[in-house]
């Protein structure tokens, strides 16, 4: 701008303004070629000019910076106990809400949801609310309440993951925040314990990335992604959902035979709280730890159709809360044996886990009791050889004798002529496992019995034939008795009638 051009603008303004553009404009140079009492004069007539021009000078507070999730709420602060009156909060020189006697919205994106409390505003808070934060609403927000001005900077934090959704067990997790890379961040797992960098756990991107590896069903829960800078701090949860078995290392069951086993499978996560989630769940066994699993039973679960109990051959399972399946087998014998998996299978794969069942049993040759000089051999057999850290031994039972396994070898033999109890045990880290006991008798001790049976039985057959006997006896001796009797009485008849006939004759001769 010419010369001439800046005289004649400064004729337009009125000798106050000048004074109020020469000291506010004007800058230090101005200043400094002026003399002092000048500035001071110039000062005054400045201050006057403003008040006369009805112009109002605001007050410009610090800068607050605040953090938001994505989704989330967040207040935006603006206090000034000195006014309750109006306010006016401006985005990007855009009017988001505006209240003076009454409320106002511009048409900008927080159009629904933008709010004030009216009744914290009578207190001097004049705070904003924005709900379901989004990317987009990050920036600088001005609330000018009377001459003072507050500017709240906002920045607004996601945490991604990748893969998304539901995952499976061995899976691998990244979680990534989203927002600016100036803030500090710090992850927690579901424990609430700090995310260091270690073999499972990779931290990138100065630390705004957390790569997981081999996901446990452990893993699954709330981690928290915690964020700081200077003059903010917020905490973004993110659920992971890990579907998998607890405690996957191999289980082992020792059982014996004729006793009844329980399997229990456990899941990390209540599958019925995925929505239209469709599952194949299913038992496999295999004897040998080379061998290929062969089927016993599956069946397809949904949303709609959940399997209670069943019974499939010998086997029993039931179907609980939709996270824990257990299966029995009641009287287990030494060819059940094996290797148990189940499996759940899902559309973007499947989760297993094996436990293995070992089986003792025992034996003894000869079966029968023992003659008086004659030994017995006592087997003790399991299904697998003995592991290093166990003993599989036989032991009389109140006695003394104890014969232990060989190193390697799945079963254990006693010879012996000890009667009485005989228990096999197995030992693993000093904890019994399980146990079988045989009792060995002596023939003796049978037939001592046996002859004692056999002589109550035969003094009560001969009491009873010795009763017998006496009966009839004297039933004979009453009935010869009585023949005797009626014989003699006939003979005395006979004899009284011959004495009367000879009477008879006697007095007939003398009459005649």
């Amino acid at each position: 701008m010419r010369e001439a051009d800046r005289e004649r603008e400064k004729k337009r303004i009125p000798l106050p303004g000048r004074y109020f553009l020469l000291i506010v404009l004007g800058g230090k140079e101005q200043s400094k070629r002026m003399d002092p009492s000048r500035v001071v004069a110039y000062s005054i007539l400045a201050v006057f000019s403003v008040m006369q021009l009805g112009l109002i000078l605001t007050m410009a507070e610090g800068e607050t910076t605040v953090f938001g999730a994505v989704g989330e709420q967040v207040i935006l602060p603006c206090i000034d106990k000195s006014q309750n009156e109006g306010v006016t909060w401006k985005y990007n020189d855009l009017v988001v809400i505006q209240y003076q006697k009454q409320l106002l919205r511009g048409r900008t994106p927080f159009f629904n949801r933008s709010e004030l409390n009216k009744q914290e505003m009578s207190k001097g808070n004049f705070s904003l609310i924005l709900s379901q934060l989004r990317h987009s609403d990050a920036g600088k927000y001005v609330c000018g309440v009377g001459s003072r001005t507050f500017m709240v900077q906002l920045q607004v934090f996601e945490v991604t993951s990748s893969p998304s959704g539901y995952l499976l067990q061995h899976e691998k997790l990244m979680l990534t925040i989203q927002g600016p890379s100036s803030a500090i961040v710090t992850w927690y797992d579901n424990r609430e314990n700090k995310v260091t960098a270690t073999q499972s756990r990779e931290l990138k991107n100065g630390g705004h990335s957390l790569q997981i590896h081999n996901l446990q069903a452990e893993d699954s829960g709330t981690w928290m992604c915690h964020i700081t800078s200077l003059s903010a701090k917020l905490d973004i949860p993110y659920k992971v959902l890990v579907i998998g078995f607890h405690h996957l290392n191999q289980e082992t069951l020792y059982k014996a035979v004729n006793s009844t086993v329980s399997f229990s499978y456990s899941l990390s996560t209540d599958l019925q709280k995925i929505r239209e989630l469709e599952y194949i769940m299913g038992l496999e066994w295999k004897p040998m730890a080379d061998n290929e699993y062969l089927e016993k039973f599956n069946f397809s679960v949904t949303s709609k159709k959940l399997p209670l109990f069943k019974q499939i051959a010998n086997m029993q399972f039931t179907w609980k809360l939709s996270n824990h399946l257990e299966v029995k087998l009641p009287k287990v014998q030494f060819k059940d044996a094996g290797w148990y998996q189940c499996q759940i299978t899902v559309s973007r794969g499947r989760v297993e886990k094996a436990i293995h069942l070992v089986v003792m049993t025992v034996s003894a040759d000869p079966v029968e009791p023992l003659s008086k000089w004659a030994n017995v051999t006592l087997l003790c057999k399991l299904s697998v050889p003995v592991p290093q850290n166990a003993q599989l031994f036989w032991e009389h039972v109140n006695g003394t004798e104890k014969e232990v396994n060989m190193l390697g070898c799945n079963e254990v033999m006693v010879k012996t002529k000890t009667v009485g109890l005989w228990r096999c045990s197995l030992k693993v880290e000093n904890n019994v496992m399980t146990s079988i006991d045989y009792t060995v008798v002596k023939v003796a001790e049978r037939n001592s019995c046996v002859w004692s049976w056999a002589g109550v039985g035969a003094g009560i057959v001969l009491l009873l034939l010795a009763s017998l006997c006496t009966y009839i006896y004297i039933t004979q001796q009453q009935r010869r008795q009585r023949a005797e009797k009626i014989a003699r009485a006939r003979r005395d008849l006979l004899e009284r009638r011959t004495c009367q006939c000879q009477r008879q004759l006697k007095n007939d001769y003398s009459d005649a």
